[in-house]
């Protein structure tokens, strides 16, 4: 009997495997212990690196403005992208409220005014960012809002590759139909404004916003 509960267990988990893609989002979620994103709750990171992760609740305000935001449905993945990036901006504005990160700044080392100074506690760093767009997408998905995108998960550039001058992490998409993977970047602004997305080859290659220096 054990055996075959221990084989029943070994299909399921292989069918779940080839179901799943390998750059499907609830991977990097599952392997850096973050709770499941629902349509009622999603796991929100703060503190640097999620060292910080609270549960926060999906209230009606911002279900109804999310409503409001992708229906009726994008007629094309380019409208589809700009409605993601208004998107996070709105769950950025409902959710800062709940937490305290309505007070978060673009970049990592804005807080830092003097070297003796220690991070607020309600900053973000780009891991905090990436994992909780990638929770926001999560519900824009659930919700059955996305019709040609789907979340992969979060890709990192590495320093001194292709000019980069930091390590950094973004939430990312991709097009259905093209296979084009996109990075949703919400770290550049401060909180509550839209996010930027990028094709994932430009963004590599050191992308910021001209506007902004990197912090």
């Amino acid at each position: 009997m054990k055996n075959k509960i221990i084989l029943a267990l070994s299909l399921t988990i292989a069918a779940c495997s080839q179901t799943m893609p390998i750059d499907h989002y609830s991977h990097y979620m599952r392997n850096n212990n973050i709770p499941a994103p629902t349509t009622k709750n999603l796991p929100h990171c703060y503190n640097y690196g999620c060292k910080t992760i609270q549960s926060v609740s999906v209230n009606p305000a911002l279900e109804q403005e999310l409503t409001k935001l992708f229906t009726p449905s994008a007629p094309n993945a380019l409208q589809e992208r700009e409605r993601i990036s208004d998107a996070i901006r709105i769950f950025e504005s409902h959710i800062g409220e709940q937490t305290g990160t309505e007070a978060d700044l673009k970049g990592t080392f804005k807080p830092f005014t003097r070297k003796t100074d220690s991070p607020l506690k309600f900053q973000q760093d780009c891991v905090d960012e990436s994992t909780n767009t990638t929770a926001y997408l999560s519900y824009i998905n659930q919700k059955g809002w996305l019709h040609f995108h789907r979340i992969t998960q979060p890709q990192s550039r590495q320093p001194f590759i292709n000019g980069n001058s930091w390590w950094h992490q973004s939430a990312t998409i991709k097009d259905k139909n093209s296979g084009k993977q996109y990075a949703v970047d919400s770290w550049f602004e401060d909180n509550g404004k839209p996010a930027h997305i990028i094709p994932i080859e430009e963004w590599f290659k050191n992308w910021h916003p001209p506007e902004n220096t990197r912090d």
